[in-house]
């Protein structure tokens, strides 16, 4: 694969990812659009680790990578603290960190499945 090659695949996927972050920060809710865009970010990236070829350039360091937010994440998680919402805090963190290990995983299975391993 070619260097141009490489970088063309990735800003494909990274408009892609950006199209549908911008989709879902259009979401009402304080925290709704940027949990969605992480766990379908953690979808994709599953799904793209298990790819032959390009796809885990376009899929996951392209479309992933420009989909998720974790700056975003970063600070919310800082105005939960400033704000001392500990409850809040903590339950943002773990409905994040778990549910985007086990999208993650789902989509390992996805892959698995679309790329004609199992």
């Amino acid at each position: 694969m070619t260097a141009v090659l490489a970088v063309v695949t990735v800003v494909a996927g990274g408009f892609l990812g950006g199209l549908g972050r911008w989709a879902l920060a259009k979401i009402p809710g304080e925290f709704v659009g940027t949990w969605t865009a992480n766990m379908v970010a953690c979808v994709i990236l599953g799904v793209a680790i298990t790819g032959p070829g390009i796809v885990p350039l376009a899929l996951g360091t392209g479309c992933a990578g420009a989909l998720s937010t974790w700056s975003t994440l970063a600070k919310q998680f800082g105005e939960l603290v400033l704000a001392r919402r500990w409850t809040m805090l903590a339950t943002y963190f773990v409905a994040t960190m778990a549910v985007g290990m086990v999208a993650a995983w789902r989509g390992t299975i996805w892959g698995a499945r679309i790329w004609g391993y199992l």
